[in-house]
């Protein structure tokens, strides 16, 4: 039966209470210190938690995020680059503006609606309206002032069968504030699936393209 002695072990490091306010992520400082800073603090207090990094954050790799919420960006280019789908804004008044060209590598996609009423007034989400009916349909297009810019694509899509949109059964359009290309209405009738375009210039009202 082997015989063993005693060994004796030390440690000369030592390691002090932690420092900092409460929640702050302690790391090594000077020697063998270890140390807390109230601008890297990690939030328990009540849910959501968060990691609250005052300062700047440098990264060499990859950030995963499944929301990315940006307040300010101060770089001269900013490069995104996703696999799959992606989607910007969730309401219908944001506003996502591009300084530059734009270069697009396949189709481009526009709101379309069917109109099947009588009389319909175009919302701030329609881009290209499919009138559908074959007598007479009232449009009202909305106020210039808040669509400076803006496109419409008006097109009528019943088969007349060569014989045209009656000129007692236009379509009707009229501008809800303003002008529409010098008048207060304009009307699309005596041809078969006729279309017009319209933009506003934002202080006068609507013009035919």
């Amino acid at each position: 039966m082997g015989e063993f002695g005693w060994a004796y072990i030390t440690c000369d490091d030592q390691v002090g209470n932690a420092v900092g306010p409460t929640g702050s992520l302690q790391f090594h400082h000077a020697g063998q210190e270890i140390t807390g800073s109230e601008f890297l603090v990690f939030k328990t207090s009540s849910a959501p938690f968060s990691l609250d990094l005052t300062g700047t954050l440098n990264v060499s790799g990859t950030i995963n995020a499944d929301i990315m919420n940006i307040a300010v960006t101060n770089k001269n280019v900013i490069n995104l680059s996703a696999s799959g789908d992606t989607k910007f804004g969730n309401t219908v008044n944001d506003s996502h503006q591009f300084t530059g060209s734009v270069f697009i590598t396949g189709g481009v996609s526009f709101n379309y609606y069917k109109v099947t009423s009588a009389t319909y007034a175009i919302t701030p989400t329609d881009y290209i309206l499919g009138i559908s009916g074959s007598g007479y349909i009232s449009i009202t297009l909305p106020t210039f002032s808040s669509f400076k810019g803006r496109f419409i694509t008006i097109k009528d899509e019943f088969d007349f069968s060569g014989s045209g949109r009656p000129a007692i059964h236009p379509i009707g359009l009229t501008a809800s504030s303003g002008l529409l290309d010098g008048n207060g209405t304009y009307e699309i009738s005596n041809g078969d699936f006729a279309a017009v375009n319209l933009y506003s210039d934002g202080t006068t009202g609507w013009f035919v393209v």
